[in-house]
């Protein structure tokens, strides 16, 4: 007897499920199909609302739209091999992204219903829906239906009228002059989509394809409720770079390198570092004056003899660019105020917001990402590794300089065609790890090694040169060693020497007193990058902490009745829970603020209106300092259109120090009345901000030099063996943000009782 395989409902649905880790994933999935759909445009909506359940997503594309044959033979077929029998699209002649056939899945990754209207043209289209949850009660796959119904224009423009889409900028288009595409619309959604959610899908969205399909493929996000955030997702351009590097390999031994160099002032190679020419290592080709004046040299790779060229025609041919772009050009500056390098000059904190965004090594397959390579953490060629093993600068050693995973944002192009042996793990997540793969990294590993080289090269002899033509270091300190022996009774001629002596140890002890700072601040932003990460944990258990009292509470009840402890002063588990909910009250409103305030909205530089700014700070303190019995008060006056420009987390440096230096000096106060004050008003072009408490105020040791608070790790709090345990940066941070900001200052104020502050800000 022979009995045929059946595939049970649940099963089905769990094989697409476990193919989209997050949300975000399969949005991406369905932004895919409009793109194999041969759409111009794909528009993603999110519609959020109270809860879940009401709220839905769009995803809208003007492709070809599906027939009902479309629909019935490949969307309802799980599985289908139509993108590997027709790998490119009819119309626009496009590699199809996808092959597994089981995309429609992400649908129910999103949410529990989903609906889909497509039409071909203006005679009308179809309306697709299904219950997800049906796929849960049936027991095998073909008891489950969906329902499919035609549709004409008129229809569809009230459904889409109904679903609230007309109100975006681009729907008239898109219906009216098109009349061709699919819109679907996933409700009774599973996750939450708060803001972060979505900035992070932003992000994907942002890094989804690269630069030059974004004119053939334009992408858009909008949030419903929200018209004003979102719009046409642009692409990572960028021509502040200090090496441009790209590669092909087109099979064979070799593999052809161009680099474009623009990270030194040419110019100025050319006059004031002339000399560096005259060394022998720079006389010979890529390194003369004459290949920096055409900017772009070239080299060509070749793979080792021993790697298998059946090996290699597996890897398939490709293409790998990157930037290189270094976060900062400080460097030491000679009595003529000549730099080591003469570094083009550049905007370091848009650099950095910059790769924040677009960092990392991303591959692309057929013009759309691979994910999870290039995203924050994902060191997949280890950079970090090999930098760390070899920590020199490029000046240092010749063959010891390696790039930081920091400086590079790079894109890899492959193929489904021309790199079949890169097959994607079963969840959807990256490549398999086969040895195919191994090579193609490592291949990688070696076109970046090229660019490390020529820097290298280069900033070794510029270093080298700066060396003899300014040998001072080690004589300056011979003559500091000699100098300082000389005493009283020396010759008036040699009171010149000595000064300078005393100069020089100055400007070593503050040199030491820098890289103290440093330190500092490297342990300060590991913390906030700890904090950062484990940002969705923290806030699962930030969640958790108020509803687990009243849950252990009940369970109390049923077992010990509260009758049974009363007037028991010790022992009684009643009043434990009690103290144990006003501390995960506690915990839970730091927890709040702390997270609320590494948002990544608050990360980049935009125009504050500081009226909004202080009310929002004003009322993110308030339920901690109640709970502490301090009372927050803040007087607004003339500077309702005050605004900035400025980093707010900048800003909550500073005002978040003085609240907290505010809290520790109540607990050494007798104070019963606890207060602060932040008055804030308009002077002239200023916005003046006096912040004020009536606590214990400076510690008597700054009384004479109260100045001295802003200095780096100046603290005044010890532990009861009289070590410093404060980190002593709060002030000395909250000054260096604010006099970042054009003609703006901060200082102590005179109060009678406790402890004043004033900054001044210069607004627009």
């Amino acid at each position: 007897m022979e009995v045929p395989f059946a595939i049970s409902a649940r099963a089905a649905k769990l094989i697409g499920m476990e193919n989209f880790a997050n949300a975000e994933g399969a949005v991406v999935e369905l932004v895919k199909n409009g793109y194999d759909a041969d759409a111009d445009i794909c528009v993603v909506v999110a519609d959020i609302r109270q809860t879940v359940s009401e709220s839905r997503l769009y995803i809208i594309d003007n492709g070809c739209g599906m027939t009902s044959e479309t629909i019935v033979k490949h969307w309802m077929t799980i599985g289908t091999n139509d993108k590997l029998v027709n790998e490119r699209t009819k119309g626009k002649n496009r590699i199809k992204s996808g092959a597994k056939g089981i995309g429609r899945f992400a649908l129910n990754r999103l949410g529990r219903k989903a609906e889909m209207i497509t039409f071909t043209d203006s005679k009308g289209g179809w309306l697709w829906s299904v219950d997800w949850l049906s796929f849960e009660r049936a027991n095998v796959l073909s008891d489950i239906k969906a329902t499919l119904d035609p549709i004409s224009i008129e229809e569809a423009k009230r459904k889409i009228s109904n679903f609230g889409l007309d109100r975006l900028p681009i729907t008239d288009w898109f219906v009216e002059k098109c009349f061709h595409g699919t819109i679907l619309c996933i409700s009774d959604l599973i996750d939450e989509w708060e803001e972060t959610n979505l900035n992070s899908l932003q992000k994907n969205l942002e890094n989804l394809i690269p630069e030059h399909v974004h004119s053939v493929f334009g992408l858009y996000l909008f949030h419903m409720q929200d018209l004003t955030w979102g719009g046409k997702i642009n692409p990572a351009e960028y021509d502040e770079f200090d090496y441009k590097v790209t590669a092909k390999y087109e099979g064979g031994r070799t593999i052809n390198v161009n680099i474009e160099r623009n990270e030194l002032n040419v110019s100025l190679l050319e006059t004031n570092y002339s000399r560096v020419f005259t060394r022998k290592d720079m006389q010979k080709e890529p390194y003369r004056i004459e290949d920096f004046h055409k900017k772009t040299v070239g080299h060509v790779l070749t793979v080792n003899d021993n790697v298998k060229q059946e090996l290699l025609d597996k890897v398939g041919s490709f293409t790998f660019s990157f930037y290189f772009i270094k976060n900062s050009t400080q460097d030491e500056r000679d009595k003529d105020g000549l730099k080591k390098y003469p570094y083009n000059i550049v905007d370091s904190s848009y650099r950095k917001a910059w790769l924040s965004k677009f960092g990392g090594v991303r591959i692309f397959r057929d013009d759309f990402r691979v994910r999870p390579y290039g995203e924050n953490g994902n060191d997949w060629l280890d950079l970090g590794r090999r930098q760390a093993q070899s920590p020199g600068g490029a000046g240092q050693k010749l063959g010891g300089y390696r790039i930081r995973p920091n400086q590079i944002a790079g894109v890899v192009n492959i193929s489904r065609i021309n790199n079949p042996s890169f097959e994607d793990k079963s969840s959807r997540e990256g490549i398999q790890e086969n040895d195919a793969f191994a090579l193609f990294k490592n291949l990688l590993l070696k076109i970046i090694s090229v660019f490390e080289l020529d820097r290298n090269y280069i900033m070794y002899n510029l270093s080298e040169q700066y060396k003899v033509e300014h040998p001072v270091e080690q004589r300056a300190k011979d003559i500091v060693k000699k100098a300082l022996q000389y005493n009283e009774e020396q010759s008036e001629k040699n009171k010149d020497i000595k000064i300078l002596a005393s100069s020089y140890q100055s400007l070593e002890q503050e040199l030491e007193d820098k890289e103290k700072e440093l330190a500092m601040i490297r342990s300060l932003a590991s913390m906030g990058i700890s904090v950062a990460t484990f940002n969705h944990e923290l806030r699962s258990i930030m969640l958790r902490l108020l509803p687990r009292n009243e849950l252990l509470k009940s369970i109390l009840m049923k077992n010990l009745p509260v009758e049974r402890f009363e007037g028991q002063r010790f022992g009684n588990p009643y009043k434990e829970l009690d103290i144990m909910k006003g501390e995960d009250e506690k915990l839970y409103n730091w927890l709040q603020y702390s997270l609320h305030s590494i948002q990544r909205n608050k990360r980049d530089k935009k125009k504050i209106y500081l009226s909004d700014y202080f009310q929002r700070f004003t009322e993110s303190w308030r339920p901690t300092l109640s709970k502490k019995n301090i009372n927050i008060e803040l007087n607004l006056n003339g500077i309702d259109k005050a605004a900035v420009n400025a980093i707010e987390m900048d800003l909550d440096s500073v005002y978040n120090n003085f609240v907290a230096n505010s809290i520790n000096a109540f607990l050494k106060s007798r104070e019963e009345s606890k207060r602060i004050n932040i008055n804030v008003f308009n002077d002239h072009g200023y916005v003046v901000v006096d912040f004020i408490d009536n606590g214990c105020g400076l510690s008597p040791e700054y009384q004479n030099n109260p100045d001295v608070i802003f200095n780096a790790f100046e603290t005044s709090t010890v532990d009861n063996k009289n070590n410093k345990i404060g980190t002593g940066m709060g002030l000395f941070i909250a000054k260096g943000v604010i006099e970042k900001i054009p003609d703006s200052s901060i200082a102590l104020l005179s109060v009678k009782k406790g402890f004043g502050i004033r900054t001044i800000i210069k607004i627009k």
